[in-house]
């Protein structure tokens, strides 16, 4: 009979980014526990949690364990028996470890040899117990970024256990927990019911938990909290600026969402709207308030976890810590525009930007000449990518973005507006951090993009100059974030670039010389490539075509995502298979740097000179349509000797005990697998059509 277990473990407040990925891997670890323990559960494990409870509940587990016939394999025959069929220490030790009579061990023949083995009946036992016997050590599993002992405890959580509800078809499931005792009680919100109430069940603990003011699960208080925010909003005229990241958080630093509608003086409105959402939000966790046109307002909305008795004490406390913040904030502010932004270049010397690179000033120099080479590329403005590039960490000296690092490039637009720089220089400042995540915005002008590409190719290969490349999961620097985002600017923006050619300037920059700079220059467009093919394969196409159109050249990231869709709009057809088998045939044959003529003199077979005859036919057509990028086309014309190259493997005999004939064969085979690596490495493609 299947019954219902709930599990609570109370606790004082845990870190709100520490919640979700709890409840998820308590889920995780709890339906691991339930399979190893034999333990069939035939309805729902379900999750919820708050800032001082993390709850689990499955509505029916079977009341005992299943039976299980197991069978271990122990000594070989001849070491557990002696020569007269007697068992010896070996023999003995093992049947007592398994619990058995030596009597019942039988034997088993395996490819090593004959063994001894007991076969051991274990029946099922009580849930109830099994559960009380269990729970300790998994509770204690649940991993957390950072734990914690207390008092005298000898053990580990997020934040100390103060109570722990564990109830399994209506009864307590008793255990100690580091000299907490599990009981059948829990308890309501700590400030407006912190009493205890008896559980008898989820359903029991639903229905007295909002009473209690707990709201258990994390995706009702979001919703709660939009709701209630937007009606606020509303009542001002205005709408709150969504923040899906800020609704999260919050929901997990409160139990019972209480909101609460404050207001700040007018006057701080003189200050960029970005600082004040960012102080707002980063400092005091609030919602910032904007009217149809995306402007501020002067008001905010916070969510407080209580709520009092005079709720207008709650709002004046907040006004109060937000007046305090919003002055730090616009202090700030008005000291960094009394210095013009370019004349904070020079302090950028004083600034370390890696210990093996310079100073942040060196890199900007670097970053100039590359904005002006990336803008000749893209027919931009190039006075302004250099002005713009040459601006572009000005912003670090400013007290605040040293308040909120964050706003880096945002506050250099500003400052850079404000002190009579073009729009156009302003925006490209801002948008060369773009983009700074995946999913954030691209840049929009073109200018902005040159800087952001020149910052990132710089940053990348200095890198791989001073050492300091990625490995396995370690990126301190984001490199591969960077070059993600120079590969997702370069297709968002349709824009051809020959990397190698950015790549080599961007060495050339730190002086590199010529065999390092070659071998700093091979390794980043590795690095490169292996970014891209990640992007395409992440856009559904087979990872083995990717790999083969860029094994032979990727040096421009559109075309050669325009080969990744003609061969596999290839794939589709039916030569594909037949003609791929054959030309990995050749390519077996041959030797990849076979460098021989066709002499077709020397040819004498009908096969092989059909074979000559249709690929001169073609082979002009296809490498003009290649320097042309019609990949497809250029396939289309290599598919069409399909019938004579199956011919030729038919009929001919390539290693021909005539050495001038088969070299010749050789040479014909090498000219016809040319042409296709003039396209994509076809040793690398997969002949199963339906391969992921």
């Amino acid at each position: 009979m299947a019954k219902e277990f709930f599990l609570e473990i109370g606790t004082e407040e845990i870190p709100s980014r520490f919640i979700q990925p709890a409840l998820e891997k308590m889920k995780e670890l709890f339906v691991q526990l339930l399979a190893n323990g034999r333990i069939a559960s035939e309805g729902d494990v379900r999750v919820f949690g708050t800032p001082r409870r993390l709850i689990l509940t499955a509505s029916a587990l079977d009341e005992s364990q299943a039976d299980e016939c197991r069978e271990v394999v122990g000594p070989p025959k001849k070491i557990a028996y002696d020569a007269e069929g007697k068992p010896t220490k070996a023999a003995t030790v093992f049947a007592e470890k398994n619990k058995i009579a030596i009597e019942a061990l039988t034997f088993k023949t395996t490819d090593k040899g004959e063994y001894v083995v007991a076969r051991i009946d274990e029946k099922g036992g009580d849930t109830l117990l099994w559960l009380a016997q269990s729970m300790p050590g998994y509770i204690l599993s649940i991993p957390f970024p950072k734990s914690m002992r207390w008092m005298d405890k000898d053990i580990r959580f997020a934040r100390p256990i103060h109570w722990v509800a564990c109830i399994y078809g209506g009864e307590t499931v008793a255990f100690d927990l580091g000299g907490i005792k599990s009981s059948n009680l829990s308890r309501g919100h700590r400030f407006m019911s912190p009493g205890a109430f008896l559980v008898k069940d989820f359903k029991s603990y639903q229905s007295q938990a909002e009473p209690n003011y707990i709201v258990i699960d994390p995706e009702v208080r979001k919703q709660r909290i939009v709701k209630q925010t937007a009606d606020l909003a509303t009542e001002k005229g205005g709408k709150v600026l969504e923040d899906a990241g800020l609704v999260d958080e919050v929901a997990n630093l409160v139990e019972y969402p209480v909101p609460v509608m404050g207001t700040f003086s007018k006057d701080f409105l003189r200050v960029p709207k970005e600082v004040l959402i960012t102080a707002m939000r980063e400092h005091q966790r609030y919602f910032s308030v904007v009217d149809n046109r995306g402007e501020l307002l002067p008001c905010f909305i916070t969510i407080s976890n209580t709520r009092a008795e005079d709720m207008e004490v709650v709002r004046a406390g907040n006004e109060r810590v937000l007046t305090a913040r919003l002055s730090d904030a616009a202090y700030f502010f008005d000291h960094d525009i009394q210095v013009k932004l370019a004349d904070r270049v020079e302090g950028l010397k004083k600034v370390t930007y890696q210990e093996k690179l310079g100073s942040v000033h060196d890199k900007i120099d670097r970053v100039k000449k590359l904005s002006i080479y990336v803008a000749g590329l893209f027919g931009a403005d190039a006075n302004a990518a250099e002005r713009a590039a040459h601006l572009s960490k000005a912003d670090l000296t400013t007290g605040v973005v040293g308040e909120f690092p964050k706003l880096q490039g945002v506050m250099g637009r500003h400052y850079a507006l404000l002190t009579g720089e073009s729009p156009l220089v302003a925006d490209a400042i801002a948008e060369h951090y773009m983009p700074r995540f995946a999913g954030d915005s691209l840049p929009k002008t073109a200018e902005g993009m040159c800087v952001g590409i020149a910052d990132r190719i710089d940053t990348i290969t200095g890198c791989f100059s001073a050492g300091l490349i990625p490995s396995g999961s370690e990126d301190p620097y984001g490199l591969r974030r960077q070059s993600i985002a120079i590969l997702a600017m370069l297709f968002h923006k349709g824009r051809g670039m020959s990397l190698s050619g950015l790549v080599n300037e961007a060495c050339s920059a730190y002086g590199l010389k010529s065999g390092e700079a070659k071998k700093i220059s091979a390794d980043v467009l590795d690095f490169l490539r292996q970014r891209l093919a990640g992007i395409l394969t992440g856009e559904g196409f087979r990872a083995d075509v990717v790999d083969a159109a860029l094994l032979v050249n990727f040096d421009d990231p559109l075309i050669a995502k325009e080969k990744v869709k003609a061969i596999d709009a290839w794939r589709a057809s039916e030569d594909y298979q037949p003609l791929v088998t054959a030309l990995k045939r050749a390519g077996n044959i041959v030797p990849r740097e076979f460098g021989g003529k066709v002499k077709e003199s020397l040819l004498t077979e009908d096969a092989e000179k059909a074979l000559f005859s249709a690929f001169q036919e073609i082979r002009d057509r296809v490498k003009d349509k290649t320097e042309k990028l019609d990949f497809r086309g250029a396939l289309a014309d290599i598919a069409s000797l399909r019938k004579q190259v199956d011919g030729f493997f038919d009929k001919v005999m390539v290693m021909d005990k005539d050495e001038a004939v088969k070299n010749n064969r050789l040479a014909l085979l090498a000219a016809i697998t040319g042409l296709f690596y003039g396209i994509a490495d076809f040793s690398r493609l997969e002949l199963s059509t339906d391969k992921k």
